[in-house]
């Protein structure tokens, strides 16, 4: 058995959803390690690292919760995770890319691929369109090898070909 584990929780946001998971994680002492949550087109999303307490497994946590989602309409996975290992800091070279334009199909495609292209990790993705414009915040480690200078403006340049603006900014690494 897994150390740890992934919980993802989707479904109609509503106040409660959080206390009502988390309540039952910390019955069963087990220790949320990493999350995020967001609310999309009325949608509550919750992704959680969860370290399991000794005696429990991923099953056990699955039946404990299977009341509460189904009382607050919440669909549920769980998976085991081989390891964890939190980020090093000192290797990673985080960058903030926005992304401007007009709304169509395919912009995060076309930038994602960009950059798995020159093996720049995504490591967080927000996007929306406000008053018709299509907004895109890509938190990113480049690779110490690739000169931001360049890069910025290799992005420029295929941005161009999306019909969007991009712009490069170095990212502070919080040391939290």
């Amino acid at each position: 058995m897994s150390k740890y584990i992934s919980l993802t929780a989707i479904g109609k946001d509503k106040p409660g959803i959080v206390g009502a998971i988390t309540k039952v994680l910390t019955e069963l002492k087990c220790n949320i390690e990493d999350s995020t949550m967001t609310i999309l087109h009325g949608q509550f999303a919750m992704i959680l690292i969860i370290c399991l307490a000794r005696d429990i497994s991923h099953k056990a946590i699955l039946s404990k919760l299977k009341k509460p989602a189904k009382e607050l309409g919440m669909f549920l996975t769980i998976s085991e995770t081989d390891s964890f290992s939190k980020k090093k800091k000192n290797k990673t070279n985080p960058y903030i890319i926005s992304i401007y334009g007009k709304d169509k199909t395919g912009i995060v495609y076309g930038i994602s691929s960009f950059l798995a292209e020159k093996k720049i990790n995504i490591t967080d993705v927000q996007t929306t369109v406000s008053k018709k414009t299509y907004i895109m915040i890509i938190e990113a480690d480049l690779p110490k090898n690739i000169s931001a200078k360049n890069f910025e403006s290799e992005l420029n340049s295929f941005a161009k070909k999306l019909n969007v603006s991009a712009s490069l900014n170095r990212a502070e690494s919080a040391d939290i």
